[in-house]
């Protein structure tokens, strides 16, 4: 969460320095557009639908072929030419974040696969220092079987306030997309 924000930020100052834009038009939808892809998890947690594990909180909005395609036209028919494009840039970004680390990817190639692809790193509460490979590939049966082995239902407690790897990069991204914003709009 800490470094979808941190992205959203950085995005937008980026957005606003190369293309000239007011940074007050971008900040706001930045930061939605970074956090938006998780709206399934809080819909999940609000109506209870699916067990705490958090492996099932990507299997509504996680799907980066249909998400990016539908969300560039919806909102480029609703905002101006420059908002999609911010879009697609932030949520690219939130779904490769999503593909490090945590849980069993990102469906990539939904419709055309189902399997959840992952990169280099992913958290597991037997092994609490995650186990590395270059590419996880998960199908249905296999994301029940790691989550089962690995997965965790404390994961939130235990990715955003314990002290480990990942939650110093989000933390220092977060705090630099923060430093940056505060100097580039002095």
């Amino acid at each position: 969460m800490f470094l979808d924000i941190g992205l959203g930020i950085i995005t937008a100052i980026l957005f606003s320095s190369y293309f000239h834009f007011e940074l007050s038009f971008l900040l706001i939808p930045a930061i939605i557009f970074s956090l938006l892809p998780d709206l399934d998890f809080v819909l999940y947690k609000v109506f209870d639908i699916h067990p705490a594990k958090g492996y099932k909180h990507r299997d509504l909005f996680h799907y980066p072929l249909l998400y990016s395609l539908i969300g560039f036209i919806a909102i480029y028919v609703l905002f101006n030419r420059w908002y999609p494009w911010l879009f697609l840039v932030i949520s690219f970004l939130h779904f490769v974040h999503d593909s490090i680390a945590y849980g069993c990817g990102i469906k990539w190639l939904f419709p055309f696969s189902k399997d959840g692809y992952a990169f280099f790193y992913l958290y597991s509460r037997v092994n609490k220092k995650g186990l590395w490979q270059p590419v996880f590939i998960f199908n249905e049966e296999t994301i029940k079987k790691f989550d089962e082995e690995h997965g965790d239902e404390d994961w939130i407690k235990n990715i955003y306030f314990k002290f480990h790897l990942i939650a110093i990069i989000e933390t220092l991204v977060f705090i630099v997309s923060l430093i940056w914003l505060y100097f580039y709009t002095r």
